[in-house]
């Protein structure tokens, strides 16, 4: 309430004297309302914590004096919190211009209401904790007594000052209302207006919780997982056994000649018992085999037919194929090992979600993050030089990664592109990543940040698509209007530049837009244009894991409910805008394990979260289909490959989709 008054009226000022208990056995009082309250930290903002003194009062005897000194320095808002003592208790209507009782959904039977005195004087009653169960049912309660207590029989609900509020919960809609509600109960009553009329809007709905990752109906989630795996395993482990006893008939009628008519009964009423699809993998795994017998074999992603050799040739000249289907006869190991395991890029995925791998790049990182942009710069064109694929990673120093700026401040300035490299502007970003195409193929950038990742992410975005508008203006020849833009908008002061000479491998692509934007400086139509091609071009991957970070890292600059609404807004955006070739997110297991996780933990906490963001973004209303492409993971394998890499990763890649 304090912020929103400050907020609202810029010249006003307002007083919050809060009243403690004390305890009968000591005496003493924690006074602990003024460490709960950020907002008085403010030159207009004063409060003041006193003990009642008293064990059987709600109130101290020098509240009145409290007041009237606060009158004195002349302060246009004095707050008055009292202790509360019980349900009898009103004693505070007697210092009070306006009053306010607040309380919680959890008061027992509706009976109950009849006992609280403050309904009968309060001018508005808040339930506070309005995401606590039976909220809304004593909402209505209240709202009935009030009507009672008041003898406002014809009133309508929404006309009742009784307001549901979340006070935990940033920009509650509830507060927010009880706002105005206070502003305008205090103008009817006392006459006073702070500045213009706070508007009050009508009553649509109650407050919600916001701060609820998972909606109430799917909080099961994780259980459902369980259990919808195990009911797959028993389903192929029943659809297994009908495809062996259908095998054993089927050699049974080879071996019997005699006895066709009771054998064929029994096959076709197994028959029936196997599912449609079932029997399509059973009457395909010849073919299945013949395709992967061959020396070469094609697959289609996105519309786009891949051709990849099956086998490749050692150093003795042996051709060694690249995959071998198992040499199962029996039709129930078949199934089984289709349902279970099969081949890379086929349900259940178990053996990876592409046929083949990519070939044509190297899987090394390059690497680097130290100083500043401009020393990184040069690192990663040190370390590309001469490769066919750019695939940069980039540490971030912990004053980005904290979402501060680079500053004089003790505690900063230390900091400041130590163990990372020191990124705060687009300009910044532009200067890292220059001379790289960030467009081309056989470029990917990957960024080791989590809390202000959609923010870094941004400025990678804009410094990718100035780099394709300095080519439009380029091949257009527009620079020496480009030029003439940019000394006008820069005529009073320095024009950003690049710190020192280009490394090798450095064309200056990025660095000619310095202190621009290609909108500033193009079409809007051709930049519109430019801008949807790059972004559907930029290949690479941010970090933005803040589950993980709470559970291990701790780089958290919001809360955790603001951090998942920016990764939802960031997915939606990818969407949106055909983002396919960049990944949203970084599922991290492998700073789970660094945190001291073994890699059961890790892999349960990794998965776990993974599974969050898949509910979570399911809620917002985006199709798994839709976001899953833009989520990737990120374990450690540690030393010990029989335990973690065999059993950690056939563990995560055998959950079935």
């Amino acid at each position: 309430m304090v912020r929103r008054f400050l907020t609202t009226y810029h010249d006003k000022t307002i007083a919050v004297i809060s009243v403690d208990p004390s305890r009968k056995k000591t005496g003493g009082a924690l006074l602990g309302d003024r460490i709960r309250m950020n907002a008085i930290s403010h030159p207009r903002a004063y409060m003041r914590s006193m003990a009642t003194r008293n064990d059987n009062l709600a109130l101290s005897k020098t509240a009145t004096e409290a007041i009237n000194i606060c009158k004195s320095a002349g302060f246009d808002l004095i707050i008055l919190e009292s202790a509360g003592v019980g349900q009898s208790d009103a004693s505070i209507v007697e210092y009070c211009d306006v009053s306010m009782y607040v309380m919680t959904p959890e008061y027992g039977a509706a009976s109950q209401l009849e006992k609280i005195n403050m309904l009968d004087y309060a001018d508005i009653v808040c339930i506070n904790k309005f995401d606590k169960p039976g909220a809304l049912d004593a909402l209505l309660d209240v709202k009935k007594q009030y009507k009672r207590n008041h003898q406002l029989w014809t009133a309508s609900d929404n006309d009742i000052p009784v307001i549901g509020t979340i006070a935990a919960q940033f920009n509650d809609a509830g507060v927010n209302e009880l706002f105005e509600r206070i502003m305008e109960v205090i103008e009817s009553k006392t006459g006073i207006e702070f500045g213009e009329p706070v508007i009050h809007h009508p009553h649509i709905k109650d407050t919600t919780n916001k701060s609820q990752i998972i909606p109430s109906k799917q909080v099961r989630y994780l259980s459902e997982i369980v259990e919808s795996i195990k009911a797959y395993d028993k389903h192929v482990e029943t659809q297994a056994g009908i495809a062996s006893q259908l095998y054993q008939l089927d050699g049974s009628k080879q071996l019997l000649i005699d006895n066709h008519n009771e054998i064929n009964k029994k096959i076709e009423e197994l028959s029936t018992q196997l599912d449609s699809n079932n029997k399509k993998l059973l009457d395909n795994w010849e073919n299945l085999i013949e395709a992967y017998n061959n020396d070469y074999f094609e697959y289609r992603v996105r519309d786009k037919i891949i051709k990849q050799p099956l086998v490749f040739e050692s150093l003795s000249g042996i051709k060694i194929k690249k995959i071998s289907l198992p040499s199962y006869k029996d039709w129930g190991d078949i199934l089984k090992w289709q349902l279970q395991e099969n081949l890379p890029g086929k349900f259940p995925y178990t053996s990876g979600v592409f046929e083949l791998k990519r070939q044509g790049e190297d899987p090394t990182r390059m690497f680097a993050g130290e100083g500043s942009p401009e020393r990184t710069n040069k690192r990663f064109h040190y370390v590309s030089v001469d490769q066919p694929a750019k695939r940069l990673s980039t540490a971030f120093d912990s004053v980005t990664l904290y979402g501060e700026d680079p500053a004089h401040r003790a505690d900063i300035y230390g900091k400041v592109g130590n163990s990372g490299v020191s990124i705060a502007t687009v300009d910044d970003a532009k200067k890292l990543y220059s001379g790289f195409d960030l467009c081309d193929a056989a470029t990917s950038v990957s960024m080791t940040i989590n809390g202000p990742a959609p923010i870094i992410l941004a400025f990678f975005l804009n410094a990718a698509i100035d780099q394709q508008c300095e080519k439009w203006v380029t091949d257009n020849g527009q620079w020496t209007m480009v030029d003439g833009l940019i000394k006008e908008k820069f005529k009073n002061k320095a024009t950003p530049f690049y710190f020192g000479n280009l490394p090798k491998g450095n064309d200056g692509l990025g660095l000619k837009l310095l202190g621009l934007s290609g909108d500033e400086v193009l079409p809007k139509d051709v930049y519109e244009q430019i801008k949807l091609s790059t972004l559907a071009q930029v290949r690479g991957t941010v970090q933005a894991d803040i589950l993980k970070e709470d559970q291990a890292q701790n780089t958290c600059i919001f809360s955790t409910e603001f951090a998942l609404k920016l990764m939802g807004d960031v997915q939606e955006y990818f969407i949106s805008n055909n983002v396919r070739n960049f990944y949203s997110v970084s599922i991290s297991g492998y700073h789970i394990a660094e945190a001291g996780a073994n890699p059961i933990t890790q892999l349960a906490f990794t998965l776990a979260n993974g599974f969050t963001y898949v509910e979570y973004y399911l809620s917002r209303g985006m199709r798994i289909d839709d976001f899953a492409p833009n989520l990737s993971f990120f374990f450690s394998n540690g030393m010990d490959p029989e335990y973690s890499v065999i059993g950690v990763w056939r563990a995560a890649s055998g959950l079935k989709p």
